[in-house]
């Protein structure tokens, strides 16, 4: 048996004997045969997994029963690395999707004709839309 646990807080997502490398990425990793101290059960009998006695957790390569404190942090951690992937797909979004690109750069030029113009009515150099395009993608942000 192996489990797929989740990096940020070492949630157990799921205990097979099947093939989970497939659902392996900067979020989610698998211990290999790792011992099991609390049994194999991860879900009550309505599937919740977030309940003590069934939630797990990957506790240096031993898979236990979660604490009430542990599964409190789960909700926030699986919130957190889900908005950061929001985040990379955005920016993938932004750089390499090509209708939506265009439709962005289109727009950021725009605004940055636009910008320029203030700017030269305040003695100010112009902004580039290079600078535009690298101030969006780092706006981007996983909070919003």
């Amino acid at each position: 048996m192996d489990a797929l646990y989740r990096l940020s807080s070492n949630e157990i997502i799921d205990i097979t004997d099947g093939d989970i490398t497939e659902r392996v990425n900067e979020y989610v990793a698998v211990l290999i045969s790792p011992t099991f101290s609390d049994g194999l059960e991860c879900c009550d009998n309505s599937g919740n997994s977030r309940v003590i006695g069934y939630a797990k957790i990957n506790d240096n390569g031993t898979v236990r029963n979660a604490t009430q404190n542990e599964i409190d942090t789960f909700d926030a951690a699986e919130i957190d690395d889900k908005n950061d992937f929001e985040v990379i797909k955005a920016i993938n979004h932004f750089e390499k999707h090509p209708q939506f690109r265009r439709i962005m750069i289109a727009l950021a030029a725009i605004l940055v004709d636009e910008i320029n113009i203030l700017r030269s009515q305040h003695g100010l150099a112009d902004r580039t839309l290079t600078q535009l395009k690298t101030a969006i993608v780092n706006r981007i942000s996983k909070d919003d």
